[in-house]
């Protein structure tokens, strides 16, 4: 089965769980934050 791609726009509380359980089932995801620190701490559990 083919990876999925998602773009998760805004990483507060909801978008960093979305973000991190939709790469721990295997897909592709591209996550944006305003705040840089944020992205910096998701990058590990994001694509």
């Amino acid at each position: 089965m083919a990876n999925k791609q998602f773009v998760i726009i805004g990483l507060g509380r909801f978008g960093s769980s979305i973000a991190k359980t939709l790469y721990s089932l295997g897909n592709d995801v591209l996550a944006i934050d305003k705040d840089e620190d944020i992205v910096q701490e998701i990058s590990d559990s994001v694509t």
